[in-house]
């Protein structure tokens, strides 16, 4: 039986905000980013790892480089052959916990392009769940990915798009003290 979701995991961009390092490879909690969000994933989930840095596991990258997000979700999206995709980064380490939230939202609006994850008022564009069909179109009607913010990529959604009420695992950690503080969390 063929998967139904799909993962683009992107885990590239320069980490400026983080210092400059390869946020994928950061520790914390006693692992590298990147190895919390596909341990959360379930065993077996296509996914799609995008990043120029070296993680030590299969992966692809933007052409070229650090082209922004959109670029990496478009690299992500070639990658994976499933009709549902999800978009998570690596710098929300709890991200995949929303999964079942996004695909349960999706699953109860026929016919919207994607449900994506909300912290209050704010739109969370990298945790989301796309019909690949929607995604493809979205994609499309962008032209060249490169450079264009994932709120731009959302705009372009050819239906609906279900807003997902948060529940803290949407969040991402951008500074290093903001890293610190998810990772004192796990350990009060």
């Amino acid at each position: 039986m063929r998967p139904t979701t799909g993962v683009i995991v992107l885990a590239g961009g320069r980490g400026t905000r983080m210092g400059g390092v390869d946020k994928g490879s950061v520790t914390a909690r006693g692992a590298r980013l990147i190895d919390h969000v596909l341990a959360a994933l379930p065993y077996g989930t296509p996914t799609a790892v995008v990043s120029p840095y070296p993680l030590g596991l299969p992966q692809v990258c933007e052409s070229p480089l650090f082209g922004g997000p959109v670029a990496g979700i478009a690299t992500g999206f070639h990658a994976l052959d499933t009709p549902r995709v999800a978009v998570l980064s690596v710098d929300a380490p709890d991200s995949p916990r929303m999964l079942p939230r996004l695909v349960a939202a999706l699953d109860a609006a026929p016919g919207a392009s994607a449900a994506v994850a909300t912290t209050g008022s704010r739109i969370q564009p990298l945790i989301a769940l796309w019909n690949a069909d929607a995604l493809a179109a979205a994609l499309a009607a962008l032209g060249s990915p490169h450079n264009t913010s994932a709120r731009r990529l959302l705009r372009a959604a050819p239906g609906a798009l279900v807003r997902v009420p948060g529940t803290g695992a949407e969040v991402d950690y951008d500074t290093p003290a903001e890293l610190c503080a998810w990772a004192a969390r796990a350990s009060t």
